[in-house]
């Protein structure tokens, strides 16, 4: 394993390179965050114009909440859709909440980074991470679905002895996935509607898991009190 610090235009930020994840515990350690945090995680991608507005009001909600209750937040990191979003924002409002980046070394770049790309499908080029994360621990492997555990046992270690919450906005299969494991772990899920795609096919679903609650979008005052209720540990209403 090892830890690399990326210059960004205006900041630098440490970045962790665990080889699997029995390593993770030791990667956030590394990271050197002072202690444990009520966690908040992300799950989203790509924003349609049409669920735009919603989205990033939601983003917004879901910053200052972080901010407000010293929580951390972990998302994907990289400079694309939710993902940038919620760095954009959170630089935007100079707020200073831990934001950990967890996704794929080989899909990714940043300045001064690796640029091959011809293993990848398509011939796509490499993301960039978003520059306005605290935090990136970057992992093995191609698949994004590979992420989904690495994300979810990254929350368990860094909420003990606090609450943690899954915020899903928009979503695909594999936000599916993250859901699911999420709800493995007994952590619930908050759907926000009116984002698209996931998101919105779980708000219409008849029947769903206990531990799934659904707030619309735009909602804002609705989204602080199920936040609220979970990470301080009341009951969901």
């Amino acid at each position: 394993m090892r830890t690399q610090k990326i210059d960004f235009s205006d900041r630098q930020t440490l970045c962790v390179f665990p080889d699997e994840r029995e390593d993770l515990a030791q990667a956030i350690s590394e990271l050197k965050l002072g202690g444990t945090f009520p966690v908040i995680v992300l799950i989203g991608g790509g924003i349609d114009e049409r669920e735009a507005e919603a989205t990033h009001r939601a983003i917004q909600t879901i910053s200052k909440i972080a901010e407000d209750m010293n929580a951390l937040v972990i998302c994907g990191g990289t400079d694309m859709g939710v993902m940038a979003e919620i760095g954009q924002m959170r630089s935007q409002n100079q707020y200073k909440f831990p934001l950990v980046g967890i996704t794929l070394e080989d899909l990714v770049t940043w300045p001064g980074g690796p640029h091959n790309a011809n293993f990848l499908w398509m011939g796509k080029k490499r993301w960039q991470l978003e520059p306005h994360y605290s935090h990136f621990i970057l992992v093995p492997g191609s698949d994004l679905g590979v992420v989904s555990p690495w994300i979810v046992d990254a929350a368990t270690i860094l909420s003990k002895g606090h609450r943690s919450v899954t915020i899903l906005i928009n979503g695909d299969e594999v936000s599916r996935k993250g859901i699911e494991l999420s709800l493995e772990k007994e952590r619930p899920v908050i759907a926000l509607s009116r984002t698209g795609r996931l998101a919105d096919e779980i708000s219409r679903q008849p029947i769903r898991h206990k531990l799934i609650t659904i707030a619309p979008a735009h909602d804002g005052q609705r989204i602080v009190e199920l936040v609220h209720a979970v990470l301080l540990g009341n009951v969901l209403a």
